[in-house]
Formats: structure tokens, C-alpha cells, sequence
């Protein structure tokens, strides 16, 4: 099960433009993801051009698979982690990469953390190049929530 979260950019009119994440939509996660590599309004809306995805920054692709010895055991790294292939450089793995239509979401900012498809989270690029983060809670109010600064601690 992931933790769902919605990454979008606010517009001049206070209107967003957002898209579906499935996967660790937490702060420590994506929040940190978002800080440290979307750091300006172009990379964010590239980002968010690509559509709902899966992961925010992955190397699998979707017929990843786990690498096995030649006795069918699961290779696994030094860190005791399983070894995929093929991979790529880290990048989100956008649901259009397995066929599925681009779905990109321009709606009110009560609309974008009304958490209408489950999210549990929501990240909003500001007007002034600020990244917000919501934790949307189901039967209590949206509340508004620190994202640590990764870059410069």
C-alpha cells in the first residue's frame, strides 16, 4: 500500500496544476525529493507535464525485475538490498510509461487537498518558489506541515 500524495505548482489566479503521486508521499520521502532536486519553477512544471505517477524518483522501470543467481536466488547488494534490472538514473516513473493516459489536474486549492483520490498528502510550489506541504487528514481539517530544509542542512 503507498502513501498517497498530490505534487502540483499554484498559478497567478491561485488555482493549481497538479498530479497524482501513489508512492511515499510522506515529508521525509517525496517532501525531501521535492526540496532537494525541484528546486525551480521549470524543473517543477517538467515534472508535473509528465503526469500522475508511481514514484517521485526511482531507478526501476515498470518491467523491472529482480536480478537471481544461477541457482534462482535473489541477488542482493551490500547493504543486503535486492538488485533490479534493467535500471536507469533516478527519475519518476510516470504512469504514461505504461500505456496509461497523461492525467494532469488544474483545479482550486481546495480542490487540490481535498484529497479526492486518497492522498494523505499534498505539495504545493508557491508563487514565491516556496514548496508547501498538507497532511490531509480524512476526518479532521487539512493541517499544514514543515518540510526540513535538506539542501542546506
Amino acid at each position: 500500500m503507498g502513501t498517497r500524495s498530490r505534487i502540483g505548482y499554484e498559478l497567478p489566479d491561485h488555482s493549481v496544476v497538479s498530479v497524482y503521486c501513489h508512492y511515499d508521499g510522506y515529508v521525509d520521502h517525496n517532501g525531501r525529493i521535492l526540496v532537494e532536486h525541484y528546486q525551480n519553477r521549470e524543473d517543477v512544471k517538467e515534472l508535473i507535464d509528465g503526469g500522475s505517477m508511481s514514484s517521485l524518483r526511482s531507478t526501476h522501470l515498470w518491467e523491472t525485475k529482480a536480478v537471481r543467481d544461477d541457482d534462482g536466488n535473489i541477488v542482493r547488494d551490500e547493504d543486503d538490498n535486492w538488485l533490479y534490472a534493467p535500471v536507469r538514473d533516478p527519475q519518476p516513473l510516470y504512469h504514461t510509461e505504461r500505456g496509461e493516459e497523461l492525467e494532469v489536474v488544474l483545479s482550486s486549492f481546495d480542490e487540490f487537498i481535498g484529497g479526492k483520490c486518497g492522498e494523505e498528502y499534498a505539495y504545493l510550489y508557491d508563487l514565491n518558489g516556496n514548496w508547501k506541504a498538507y497532511q490531509i487528514n480524512w476526518r479532521g481539517p487539512v493541517e499544514r506541515v514543515d518540510i526540513p530544509n535538506y539542501v542546506t542542512a
